[in-house]
């Protein structure tokens, strides 16, 4: 059930393969100076994501990713991000996860 995989995808090219753990890095990096809207976005992605809240952390991104004043670079970012997370929440959705469940079935219900 791959159906968070292609969330970030449509837009040209694949997304490169970005870890999980290089997430918050490439957050901080590419987003320091952003506006505060999306500042707070990485912020509740990268909480998220210390947690364990892989549904949080996709919502959060992909959120960020809607914002109009996006860079190239921080798009294409973000699209890999979503896709990282999206393939960590079918992982965990196939191996019983119940709160990954419940996110792949909305994001069935929201296509």
């Amino acid at each position: 059930m791959a159906i968070l995989i292609a969330a970030g995808c449509g837009r040209g090219a694949a997304p490169k393969p970005v870890t999980t753990s290089e997430i918050p890095v490439q957050l901080d990096k590419l987003f320091g100076k952003a506006p505060e809207e999306a500042r707070l976005l990485v912020g509740q992605a990268k909480s998220a994501l210390r947690a364990n809240d892989l549904s949080g952390a996709w919502v959060a991104l992909q959120t960020l990713s809607e914002q109009k004043e996006l860079t190239k670079e921080q798009r294409q970012f973000l699209a890999s991000a979503i896709v990282t997370i999206g393939a960590e929440i079918n992982k965990a959705g196939e191996q019983g996860d119940a709160q990954a469940r419940e996110m792949q079935r909305m994001h069935r219900l929201s296509k």
